[in-house]
């Protein structure tokens, strides 16, 4: 644990001492109608998830840890941070972070994963990208079982991180990945009370980010929520949608618009995380003319899209950490349990106008 957390420290050190020229305020994101800007200019924001300090460093330590999650922690730096701009022509980075990592209450808190997070987030900031901080709760953040709905650990977390990030308009707050429950009445009801929760306690923490709230169904949810919540900061809220395909329900316009697309006629959003792999995503053998279609969906409401992921077996983006060259479908059969080199990284890549 130590030898991987001090070659960290050191590269990232250095790299921001080198980037002090690239000024890591320098973007102003904001938002008017339904549009996000970028230093005042109209913005479609594209980017690409980083899973590899999805937890506390010291959980990979067991037998049980994966070691692809080690492996990515490794890979971020220089040339992955290149590649995601120069191959995929992406400015955002997506940061999933561990909630029980950064609960002050939890068993797995750990101050020096605060830390290793803020010296990651100012990285990519020194690289001119913005960065969106998404808080999780699933098991692959340190603890099994914990609620798949914002929480009080949820807001204890934001407490730890948002004042840290609080005047950096080049961060965005995503504040629960994925909410589990299925859209209906009560659960949006549930929804509301709790993501309230967690946004007044991060604006009352002084944090004027852009704050991002997912949508129900594992973020693939988002009609009917938007107006359920208020922020005290005018144009500083947006929705998250996850439109992973699924079998019956997720596969055709008319569903997505069902789900999500009616909102983001009226409201400002991102899909802060998409891919279609054989394990992920896969609806069976019509996955990538699906995944196409859904990419020309997108497009047509002007969203942007955040990919998932560059170090994940499951999420593949890129074949390998060598050339960084985007996956495909060329060699996509059907769903899979096994991981492989297919998915979605050249449609994110050719992303808008594929």
């Amino acid at each position: 644990m130590r030898r991987h957390l001090v070659c960290l420290t050191i590269v990232l050190t250095a790299l921001c001492s080198a980037s002090q020229s690239d000024a890591d305020s320098a973007q102003d994101i904001t938002i008017q109608g339904k549009t996000f800007y970028k230093d005042g200019k109209p913005w479609l924001p594209k980017g690409i998830q980083i899973e590899g300090l999805n937890r506390p460093l010291d959980n990979y330590e067991s037998a049980a840890g994966p070691a692809y999650a080690k492996q990515g922690r490794a890979w971020y730096g220089p040339a992955e941070l290149n590649a995601i701009k120069d191959i995929f022509r992406a400015d955002v980075i997506r940061f999933q972070v561990s909630q029980p990592g950064l609960d002050p209450q939890s068993p797995i808190y750990r101050p020096a994963y605060v830390s290793e997070l803020l010296d990651a987030f100012r990285l990519a900031r020194s690289r001119g990208f913005v960065v969106i901080v998404s808080v999780d709760a699933q098991s692959e953040n340190g603890i099994p079982n914990l609620p798949g709905m914002p929480n009080d650990s949820t807001v204890r977390a934001w407490q730890t991180l948002a004042p840290q990030l609080a005047k950096d308009h080049g961060i965005m707050l995503e504040l629960f990945n994925e909410p589990a429950l299925s859209s209906n009445p009560q659960s949006q009801s549930q929804w509301a009370q709790s993501t309230q929760a967690v946004i007044d306690a991060v604006r009352n923490k002084g944090a004027t980010n852009i704050l991002l709230v997912d949508g129900l169904l594992y973020g693939r949810s988002t009609n009917g929520l938007f107006r359920l919540v208020h922020d005290t900061i005018s144009n500083r809220l947006a929705l998250a949608v996850h439109p992973y395909l699924s079998k019956g329900g997720f596969v055709t316009e008319k569903q997505w618009n069902d789900q999500f697309g009616a909102s983001a006629h009226e409201y400002p959003m991102i899909a802060t995380e998409w891919n279609a792999t054989p394990t992920n995503g896969c609806i069976g053998p019509d996955t990538p003319s699906v995944a196409g279609s859904l990419m020309r969906y997108l497009e047509s409401l002007h969203i942007g899209l955040i990919g998932w992921a560059i170090d994940s077996k499951y999420g593949k983006l890129v074949k390998d950490h060598t050339s960084f060259q985007p996956t495909d479908y060329s060699t996509f059969a059907d769903c899979s349990k096994t991981p492989s080199v297919s998915g979605g990284g050249k449609l994110l890549a050719n992303y808008p106008n594929d």
